[in-house]
């Protein structure tokens, strides 16, 4: 299944990106509806910001003694040394509130788990710019980040603790 979904998302940014260029030069071709054409070209390229997002959140990981190394759905493996790991910041994109907390059981019944995460904040220059945009969301414009959750990682718990170890051996 991740296979799958990572080979449309890719597919999804290559077609973006070349609708975005088609649109562009449509845009300086077509006079008076050039206008119209650099708009759409402007939505269009928005719209690759999700994709980008979406390709580098939750990468798989495998923990050393020295760092972490990530494996996102679509870029090459990144490894992040221990000494630019920042710190843990709550998931920007999974909802706390007990609205939702609500609707979840309501959902998925009593026995449903609530959906955590968190975003581990890196010095900027571990990671390529697509992190960046998590970090910015997390409220870290000057750095990187990546993100784990309790639906995306299996033993959540265990390598949320193994995150924080690491995290508390970087600032000593």
């Amino acid at each position: 299944m991740r296979r799958a979904l990572a080979r449309l998302t890719a597919l999804s940014l290559v077609l973006c990106s070349l609708a975005v260029l088609a649109q562009l030069l449509l845009a300086v071709l077509s006079g008076a509806l050039g206008v119209l054409f650099a708009i759409s070209a402007a939505f269009t390229a928005t719209l690759l910001i999700p994709l980008v997002l979406q390709s580098v959140l939750h990468p798989e990981i495998r923990l050393s003694a020295d760092g972490i190394w990530l494996r996102p759905m679509i870029w090459r493996e990144q490894f992040v040394p221990r000494r630019a790991l920042l710190r843990c910041a709550p998931h920007p994109l999974i909802s706390s509130s007990e609205a939702n907390a609500a609707l979840e059981r309501l959902l998925f019944g009593r026995g449903h788990r609530r959906r955590e995460g968190c975003a581990i904040i890196v010095a900027r220059d571990a990671l390529p710019p697509p992190y960046r945009l998590l970090a910015r969301l997390a409220g870290a414009p000057d750095a990187a980040a990546f993100a784990i959750s309790s639906t995306t990682h299996r033993n959540y718990d265990q390598l949320r603790q193994a995150i924080a170890a690491l995290l508390a051996d970087s600032t000593d």
